[in-house]
């Protein structure tokens, strides 16, 4: 039986690995549709999503400036994936929809992705996942933080 400290080094190291493995994955599969990488991620963040979400939710969630945001929005909106549609609650803002018509063959490669990650946990009881699930919502938590600290460090030099 591998001790704590063994099976500890192990989870960090298939962490990054993972994190490696899935950021060539979306540079790759968007690369295959012609596609940005950030555009193909936006893509499936919309998908995920499920509803319209305000320009403002796409750029946080991407990490983007205001300009590389517009540019963003403005590229996928151009190729048909997307369009800006009045708030109904708030004449001033606008809410960014999903064509996913249009945007079917981008779309279809994400859910085939979404759908190869799941089977990967196919065998995995549910205390596993919960175990699974809870540390990675750490290790976000955990990066999160550490993302805004260096961030109020940056400002202050």
């Amino acid at each position: 039986m591998p001790k704590r400290r063994e099976l500890e080094d192990r989870v960090g190291a298939a962490l990054m690995q993972m994190i490696r493995r899935a950021e060539e994955s979306q540079e790759r599969a968007a690369r295959h549709q012609g596609m940005h990488p950030t555009d193909f991620r936006c893509l499936g963040y919309l998908l995920a999503r499920g509803e319209p979400v305000s320009p403002r939710d796409i750029i946080s969630y991407l990490s983007l400036t205001s300009g590389a945001g517009t540019a963003l929005l403005d590229r996928l909106e151009s190729a048909g994936f997307i369009r800006r549609e009045r708030h109904p609650e708030d004449r001033r803002s606008v809410l960014i929809v999903l064509d996913a018509e249009a945007a079917a063959e981008p779309l279809a490669l994400h859910e085939r992705i979404r759908a190869e990650y799941t089977a990967a946990t196919a065998d995995l009881s549910e205390a596993g996942l919960a175990a699974i699930a809870t540390y990675l919502e750490r290790v976000q938590a955990l990066s999160e933080e550490m993302n805004q600290a260096l961030y109020r460090q940056a400002e202050s030099d």
